[in-house]
Parts: structure tokens; sequence; C-alpha cells
């Protein structure tokens, strides 16, 4: 069987045999493509080891020599498949706990390392068994590191995927056909490098709910020096792990949760692949959990979509891979419903909630083959009566960037949009020219301007970040991105340019006019493309991730300290670096608490790029000045949970705070995040022990429709953990 023939039989992502390949049944064996030798390791024994996941970005895999040195503990063993038995280099040997029935050693289950010296330790990878469906294979975990193995850290926690391990296709360029090899994926844990000695391994799950736990190997990786820790520059706490690369997520505003999708695989994509379904995931924060699940009822892979919430909190997720299909999240159910189709399909576009509470969507010229790129209008989505409204007055060519040598399948994507006043919305780019759009009657768009200052001519910003810091004096942050989507083509031939530093605050005020564009400070102090923008309570904002050099699926020249906007001082400080490489469909977004939490990256064929994963970054207004977590106020109740622009509410503190903001709930895919914004509130002290009145602003495009985090600050910036606002439709914007 020659190599075209065996891809002719079997379903491939997008990029495996170079053509979209898409057929209804699901092959019996992965795939290994053989030009991604990088990602198959030999092992001993006559055993493949693939990665299931990127390996650390620095760091060794501490060697067998050294391994054979270490002493190790576990809660449970079988006669001859000790504990020892998962780190003697061997894959014909194995740890297993008791699994007689009358003995049966319940969950969870602990291995502990000793790794006989100080190391500066960034990760862990645990090999499951070849028969780890069947069960017995790790899933939900927790790492803990120690000095001394009276304390304990965690840095590490969540759900490895309970995969299919076992024989893997392996597809050949040489005509000698398909055959089958054995291969077992390594799992990793990754985390910043830290001093320790003694290393904590907590199963708490495992694969097919059983009871038992299984390790062919467990590794440790150690890096020549610890991150360095600044406290005044933030800190990078725990690594959570899902059990799938998060390209899309957002936070449900009713329960709190983290809810994380990829496409139709945990690890991959594929175009014009039939399985309308989407694998998606759910960390509570509350317990430290992870579940996952399928979601097949709505016949929709809502990779690569538009995200905007209703008013209700719902997320509403257009397009995407599944190019012409809606679907719906709805919290207090905690499910999805399939709702009316858009009357264009799209994947990459814009989206966002404007004054009456409709979503506007437009652009989105990638999706399966066959779909014409280009002739992307806009139009809006009514969630009440669930009806799509065509506006030929809002042609996607209008919002185009014009330098991409890529042309039309990228020049209407990733559009930053926002919701304004007299039910407007502001199209602030990345195309260099900006613009003005009517959602309503038949549409239409007006010319707001260009995105430039003095010595910073107009350019193109694909894949840069855009984000309204303070929507009550209209202001946005546009940052990055670059003048093409790729740097390079997939031959490696520069065709585009880098990334660019260039940063602009573009301010808002009567609608159809030019804007006014200044720079913000001299610009940031990296080049960035693939980054992301989160704005914090304080009304900072940090970006985070990227790379200078932007080409999708790879990680050369990446971005490793994020950096912070300070618009009282107008500058730019850069903050704690971290070690985990954050570029093409990375994600970063505020958490209730005012931490951020910044994961994904890849979901693609070639693994070494695939992240399955997110840290939590700490912004230094929660640290002391020794590094410890700042005493923070307390919100202990306001007055009302929902009001309408220009209405009032009073907020009750635990002591006298100084400041306060509500930040909107958003979610965030492929650098954009158009939802999010934040409102600065004006304290008005009642006179009664730390209660306050606060009024929100008269307009409901200042004050879009939605849920809405709010938080105090104390006089040192310290802020509260959120609590839940929602704003209503104005009246004058209800139809």
């Amino acid at each position: 069987m020659s190599f075209k023939a065996a891809c002719s039989v079997v379903l491939a992502s997008v990029f495996l045999c170079g053509e979209s390949v898409g057929l209804n049944l699901t092959p019996r064996f992965p795939l290994l493509h053989p030009d991604f030798h990088q990602n198959v390791l030999k092992g001993g024994d006559g055993m493949i080891r693939a990665m299931d996941s990127a390996p650390p970005h620095i760091g060794e895999q501490i060697p067998q020599g050294e391994r054979e040195t270490w002493d190790v503990d576990c809660t449970s063993e079988l006669i001859n498949h000790e504990c020892v038995k998962a780190i003697d280099g061997s894959n014909n040997t194995f740890w297993q706990t008791k699994v007689d029935t009358e003995s049966i050693d319940p969950l969870p289950h602990t291995i502990e390392l000793d790794l006989r010296g100080v190391k500066n330790v960034n990760a862990i990878s645990m090999r499951p068994l070849l028969d780890a469906d069947l069960g017995g294979a790790v899933a939900g975990h927790k790492v803990y590191i120690s000095l001394d193995r009276t304390k304990w850290e965690l840095v590490a926690f969540g759900t490895w995927f309970e995969d299919l391990q076992g024989r893997f296709l392996i597809l050949s360029h040489s005509g000698a056909g398909a055959y089958g090899l054995t291969v077992v994926a390594d799992k990793f844990a990754v985390f910043e490098p830290q001093p320790a000695q003694f290393i904590r391994l907590e199963a708490i799950s495992a694969t097919n709910g059983t009871q038992f736990i299984r390790i062919a190997d467990l590794s440790v990786w150690a890096h020549t020096s610890p991150t360095a820790q600044s406290p005044g520059l933030g800190k990078w706490g725990p690594t959570v792990d899902f059990p799938l690369v998060p390209v899309g997520v957002f936070i449900d505003p009713i329960g709190g949760k983290v809810i994380s999708f990829s496409s139709y695989a945990h690890d991959s994509f594929g175009q014009g692949v039939t399985d309308r379904t989407t694998l998606t995931a759910t960390w509570d924060p509350t317990t430290e959990t992870i579940s996952h699940r399928q979601v097949r009822k709505t016949n929709h892979d809502m990779f690569c979509p538009g995200m905007s919430f209703d008013v209700h909190g719902r997320m509403v997720i257009s397009g995407g891979e599944s190019a012409d299909k809606v679907s719906i999240y709805e919290p207090t159910k905690d499910d999805w419903k399939s709702v009316r189709e858009m009357g264009i399909a799209r994947g990459y576009q814009g989206s966002t909630t404007f004054a009456n509470g409709h979503i506007f969507v437009i652009g989105g010229s990638w999706g399966p083959e066959g779909i014409r790129y280009g002739y992307r209008f806009g139009e809006t989505y009514d969630p009440v009566a669930d009806k799509w409204t065509l506006l030929k007055g809002c042609p996607s060519e209008r919002i185009e960037t014009t330098h991409d040598w890529e042309k039309k399948y990228r020049a209407d994507n990733h559009v930053w949009l926002t919701g304004w006043k007299n039910n407007s919305i502001f199209q602030a780019g990345p195309s260099q020219e900006m613009h003005w759009i009517t959602p309503t009657g038949n549409g239409a768009i007006e010319d707001a301007g260009q995105r430039q200052a003095i010595d910073h001519p107009a350019r193109d910003s694909m894949c840069g970040v855009a984000a309204m810091y303070d929507a009550a004096a209209g202001k946005i942050l546009a940052a990055g991105g670059a003048p093409s989507y790729n740097y390079r083509d997939g031959k490696g031939v520069v065709r585009g340019e880098k990334a660019t530093k260039n940063a602009f605050v573009i301010t808002l005020d009567e609608v159809n006019v030019t804007v006014d564009v200044k720079l913000a400070g001299q610009g940031m102090h990296h080049p960035r493309s693939f980054a992301h923008a989160v704005i914090l309570p304080t009304g900072e904002t940090l970006v985070v991730g990227g790379q200078e050099e932007p080409r999708v699926f790879t990680e050369d020249t990446p971005q490793l300290e994020p950096e912070i906007y300070s618009p009282a001082k107008n500058n730019w400080t850069l903050l704690a670096p971290n070690s985990v490489v954050r570029a093409y469909h990375s994600f970063a977004l505020l958490l209730r608490d005012a931490t951020v939490l910044v994961g994904g990256g890849g979901l693609t064929i070639q693994r070494d790029v695939n992240h399955f994963d997110a840290q939590i970054y700490v912004p230094q207004y929660l640290l002391t000045a020794d590094g410890e977590r700042a005493k923070r106020p307390v919100i202990l109740e306001t007055s009302d949970a929902a009001v309408l622009p220009g209405g009032n509410f009073t907020i009750t503190t635990d002591t006298q705070v100084a400041s306060a903001s509500l930040v909107r709930y958003g979610g965030a895919t492929h650098s954009v995040n158009n939802d999010q914004r934040r409102i600065a509130l004006e304290l008005h002290d009642l006179g009664m022990p730390f209660q306050y009145g606060v009024i929100v602003p008269s307009d409901g495009g200042v004050a879009v429709p939605g849920y809405w985090m709010l938080f105090v600050m104390d006089s040192q910036g310290v802020p509260s953990e959120a609590k839940n606002v929602q704003i209503q439709i104005a009246p004058e914007y209800q139809t």
C-alpha cells in the first residue's frame, strides 16, 4: 500500500499526508507521521515511546544512572510489582497497587521519590501501561515537592487524558505501506523550576474507574537553576493539567468553573472531519478537580469559533470547525444546546455582545475546504428570538487586513470588536484601518481613522491584542501583532514580517467620528504575536505569551516574560518570567480570585508543541514584600445582584477600601477576548462602617449587558475576590 493510499483509508489531521482527509469512521489505531520523528523516542525492550504532549521547554530528564540511587516509597504495592519498579528504567516492569478484592487498597495512592540530593525540579513524566484503557493508569492527580519531606508544596494538579494506549499506525513515505508498532504515550506535569529533594505523586483517580494504579515509568526533569523569585513582579503558581489542549476557555459566571474545549479530539483537529463533536474539560477551582466529556448533542465541532456571553451568562459559540453551527452553554444546567445556524458559515470570526443584548459577528474565512474566502458579511444574533439577521451593509472587505501574504484566507480573521454607545460597535483592528459599525437595520460601516502615532505609522496587527481597560472613559489598549498571520510559510521560507512592540491607547467618544490614538508608553518591551491581554481589577493590563516570529504550531522565538501596562504611569513593566511556551492556540483569563490563568498551545499532530496545561499567575498586588499572600479585603454582600445601566447598589466590606471596579466575564481563544472590559466605580461613603454606594454608567453601550465580576481594592491596591453583578439591558435598547 502506498503512503497516499494509506492516507485514504484512515482519519487524519489536517496536516497529515499534506492534505485534508475526512471519513465517517475513526481509525482503530492512532496515527504517527514519520516526519514528526522528534515526537517518538525509542525505548528499551522493543517499545516505542511517544510524547503525548510537549516536554519541558527547559531542563533535562534525570538519567537512569542517577535514578538507581533514589529511594522510593508508596502507599500500596503488589508482590513482584513493588514501587521501585516505576524507576528501574525497564518497560517490562511496573509498579501496581494491591488489587485482591479482599484486601484492595482504595484510592488515593501516593508514590514518593527521594532524589538523594537537591535538584531544581521542573517536571515529572508518567508512563502508563499499554493496556491503560482497561484501567489502572493515573488520571486525576496532584504533584508535590519538598526539601525536607515535612513541608510540601503543591506544584501541579489536574487530570491526564484517559487515551487509548497500545498499537499505533505508522505511515511510510517509502511505499512500504502502513505498519503497526507498540507505542506508549508519556504524561507530563510541568511547573516552574524549584529546589526539591522529595517528590510526591498522588493518584486521585484511575482510568476505567479502577481503584488500583499501575505505572511503568516515573521520571523527573530538572534545570540548572530555579526560577528567580521577585514578589514585586508577581509569581507563577501551580500548574493545572487538563485532559485536552485548552484552545477555547471561558468561566461559568454562575458556578465559577473554568470551561475549556479543544476539538473533536483532545490533541488534534482536522478540517473536513465529519465527527461533529467537541471534547470539553471543566475545572472546579474550589475542589481542584477536572472532569471532561464529549459534547455530541449539538452536532458541532467548536474549534476556532466566535465566543460571546449573553445577558444571562450563557456562552454563545458560533461557527469554527463546524462552520455553520451555533451552540450555547447554559450554566444553570451545566449543559449545551444547539440553536439557529448562522446565515454564513465562518471560523476565526470576530464576535461581541453590544448594548441591546444581541451578538454581532463579522469575518471568519477560515474553515473546511470548499468554503469561499471573503464575503463574510456581518450578522447579528438575538438570543431571545433565536434569530440571525444578515447585514448586507457590513461587508467584511471593509475590515480586512491588506498586507498578509496568505491574502483573503487570513484577511478577516480574529476581528477586534467592542460594543459602544448608541447601540454601536467599534472595530479596533487588527486591520490598520479602524471602523464604526452600525449593527441594526441593514447595517453600516464608517471610517474611524488609523491606528498610528508619531513615528509609528499605521500597520496591520494580525494576532495582536486589544482590551477595553476603562470603558467609562472609552479607553482601549491595542498591542503587538504582525502584518501577516505567519512569518514563514510551510517550507520555512520567510514570507511575512516579524511581530511588533507597538502599543496604542485608543479613546472612544462620539460615534462615527475619528477616534483619538496615542502611544501606550514607549511600546512593549517584547514584540509579540499570539499573545493575550488580560484586564486586571486595578485597571492595569497584563500581556502574556506569544512569539516574535509568528508561525502556527511552532515555538521558535517565544516570549517568556509577561509585561503589564499601567495607564496611570503610561508605562510597561516586565514581570516574573515563566518557562512554559504559550504561543499559537494558547489563552489567558482573569479568575474570580484576581489571579490569571495562562495556558494551552498546540493542538496538532506535531505533538511537541501540545500543551495540556495552564499555569496560575499571581499578580504582584496579591503578594507581600516577602512573597507571601497579602491580606485582602472581603465583599460581605451587595444590595443588588442585578442592576440596570445608571442604577446604583451598595457594597458592604469587612474593612475600609479605596476603590472598586467591574470586570466583565469573557471568553478567550486565538488571542481574542472581545467581551472583557472594565468599569472603574466611584465609591460613595454611606456613613455606615464599611458600606459604600456605587453608580453604574448610564449608557448600556458602556455597561454592556451580562455578568460582571465586582472587585474592591484597599489603599495598597490589594483586590478582594469577586462577587457577581448582572447588568441588565437598558430600557432604551430593549426590543
